[in-house]
């Protein structure tokens, strides 16, 4: 007879997330894991495999806690006007400096910049998620209280580009650039975009 899971796998993805997001892939031991997911070795392995497939589960974890809100935000209908919603997002990135100190950037930019070229799988997810947020754009932008009257490949274009200039604010917070310097280059981005 199996013996029960003696720790809540949720919970345990949580606190591998924060250790490889804080470290990266490559600078996280499987020590600093199990101190901070507070397991014993064998149940890692029985859980997750390996280190890497523990990543991957992570970097799922991050798809759940961070990317599908922000895209809910995105598409979200509660707020009628899509470049609210856009600015909301955006500011989301301001806010994490200035009240939390948050410096790590974001987890699945630091990914695909990091691990993607190396493993099939990570690319495979950070495309996936890369893909959700430009259609969260997409449908924001779908969304303008003052539409351009904007074809169909000028939208996607519009939502890449917006999709490059978040991702890059989150490389500028973990570059170590003042929040003062993020605010100028989000509003700047989204004077540029018509959305401010």
């Amino acid at each position: 007879m199996a013996r029960p899971r003696e720790f809540d796998v949720e919970d345990a993805l949580n606190s591998a997330l924060q250790v490889f997001w804080t470290k990266g892939y490559e600078g996280t031991g499987i020590t600093d894991l199990l101190e901070a997911m507070q397991i014993a070795r064998g149940s890692l392995y029985k859980a997750f495999g390996d280190k890497r497939n523990l990543y991957l589960s992570a970097l799922k974890q991050y798809e759940k806690n961070c990317i599908e809100p922000a895209v809910q935000l995105l598409r979200g209908k509660e707020i009628s006007d899509g470049g609210q919603r856009i600015r909301m997002l955006f500011e989301t990135i301001i806010l994490a400096v200035e009240d939390d100190n948050d410096r790590r950037g974001c987890f699945l930019c630091n990914t695909a910049v990091d691990q993607a070229s190396h493993d099939p799988d990570v690319w495979k997810a950070c495309q996936q998620m890369m893909g959700e947020m430009v259609q969260g754009f997409y449908c924001a932008l779908k969304d303008l209280e003052d539409p351009e009257g904007q074809d169909e490949e000028v939208l996607e274009t519009r939502a890449m580009s917006l999709n490059v200039a978040y991702n890059g604010l989150r490389v500028m917070v973990k570059s170590g650039y003042s929040p003062s310097d993020i605010r100028k280059t989000s509003e700047r981005t989204l004077t540029e975009f018509g959305l401010l």
